[in-house]
């Protein structure tokens, strides 16, 4: 090795050679790994689907019926949909447990109550037929479920029915009442704090789009700008590469020692979380205080392009809504995750989703893949590529890909007008708040 690259470490990255069979061999580990969660069919949902579907399911059911008398705009922005609606997409949900064979008896017998709910059967040949004449839920326990807040929207119209032909018991009915109020209440109040915030950035949205236009004509220099595409993206696949197998392993780890403690998950989660960003910075730095330099971690964080370009999000991601629809065809949970219930499970969202996902992910998909890529494409194909490779990589159907994919193309340009990768950071901390914390409360709370 020459002198003058053995003095100046970065000069070697620099001329680091890596051959297109190597790169190659990368892209085509890398597309197994996407084409087998893309393309091969899956054995079975995974455990916990039903519970968090039936969860889901439960909370949709009450808000619609809550929110039945409110106006249309105030049910648009609680996110409640017409009873009948939510019934018709309970019963696909069902029909899918089914079809997987992942549904209990007792996602049997909510499947057969809402069923009778929608097409107006009596509620004893829907169970009967459903369940082969074998009941699940007895008077005296659903009644007390419901009366210690254990119970849902299917046990409560269960409870009527019994009613209609038995002296009625109405101690469930007052504890009932109050949850469903409460929900309600969860429900237009976190909602109505994210639109808060939208309308709060609408004042900022100039100054958003000014950076952006900043952006588009930005010219890279210095270290990072000398970085070639082969050398970005061969840090981008090895750190990715290192991530699905840390991943894979912690997995089959986690399933072989089942009752951890909520903390040593957290903690697993976010050493998985950090890992990809700490190797593509172990790779193209060799002092922690160049790599905040270098990546602009030591630049002001602009809150009013933040505050404007979430708002601007929340716009387009109300146009997306319009066109395309928000199902998710392949989850019955519609997207809610088992292990986020609870006040543990708020922690772990947090500390995985809000804090430790932004930050790994701003690195390696804008600091690494989109600047190197900047280099030689210029900003907007750069900001293309690493945005698809962004999405992709989140493994969603249809609006969530594209709503994906247009966050990290905003974040991409936003990087790139700023220079400040703290901004990006807090950006995506905020949508990804915005998006988790509202869903704690309203489908992962405890009632009562």
């Amino acid at each position: 090795m020459p002198p003058a690259l053995q003095k100046n470490p970065y000069r070697a990255i620099l001329h680091r050679d890596y051959p297109e069979p190597f790169i190659a061999l990368l892209v085509f580990i890398l597309g197994i790994w996407l084409w087998d969660h893309y393309v091969h069919t899956p054995v079975g949902y995974a455990p916990g689907t039903e519970e968090i579907a039936l969860v889901k399911i439960d909370r949709d059911l009450r808000l619609a019926d809550a929110m039945r008398e409110d106006p249309p705009w105030l049910k648009w922005l609680a996110g409640a949909e017409e009873p009948v609606n939510v019934r018709r997409n309970a019963l696909e949900v069902f029909q899918k447990l089914a079809e997987d064979k992942s549904i209990t008896p007792q996602g049997l017998e909510a499947f057969a109550i809402v069923k009778a709910k929608q097409e107006g059967l009596p509620m004893r040949d829907a169970l009967g037929q459903a369940l082969q004449g074998q009941m699940i839920s007895s008077f005296e326990e659903t009644s007390k479920d419901l009366a210690e807040h254990r119970g849902t929207w299917w046990h409560a119209r269960l409870i009527e029915s019994w009613e209609e032909n038995a002296l009625p018991v109405t101690h469930w009915r007052e504890v009932y009442g109050q949850d469903t109020i409460q929900l309600r209440t969860r429900a237009v109040v976190a909602r109505s704090a994210v639109w808060l915030l939208g309308l709060i950035g609408l004042a900022f949205i100039p100054r958003t789009l000014g950076f952006l236009k900043k952006g588009l004509s930005a010219r890279p220099g210095g270290y990072a700008g000398a970085w070639s595409i082969s050398l970005g993206l061969v840090v981008f696949l090895v750190a990715t590469l290192a991530w699905i197998g840390f991943t894979m392993t912690l997995e089959l780890g986690i399933d072989a020692l089942p009752g951890m403690h909520p903390l040593v998950g957290i903690f697993l989660d976010s050493a998985a979380r950090m890992l990809p960003s700490l190797i593509a910075l172990g790779l193209l730095f060799r002092r922690p205080g160049h790599a905040c330099r270098v990546m602009g971690v030591d630049r002001r964080v602009e809150l009013r392009a933040i505050l404007g370009m979430f708002s601007l999000l929340m716009i387009l991601d109300q146009i997306l809504r319009a066109s395309m629809g928000t199902a998710d065809s392949s989850d019955p949970g519609g997207g809610l995750n088992p292990g986020e219930a609870g006040l543990w499970g708020l922690a772990f969202a947090v500390m995985s989703a809000c804090l430790f996902a932004p930050i790994s992910e701003e690195i390696l998909y804008r600091g690494v893949l989109f600047r190197s890529c900047k280099n030689r494409l210029g900003v907007i194909p750069a900001a293309l590529v690493s945005s698809i490779v962004f999405a992709t990589l989140h493994f969603y159907d249809g609006y969530g890909l594209v709503s994906v994919g247009v966050f990290g193309f905003s974040c991409a340009l936003l990087y790139s007008g700023t220079g400040s990768l703290l901004t990006v950071i807090a950006l995506h901390m905020l949508y990804n708040s915005a998006i988790k914390i509202p869903d704690w409360i309203f489908y992962h709370a405890p009632l009562g």
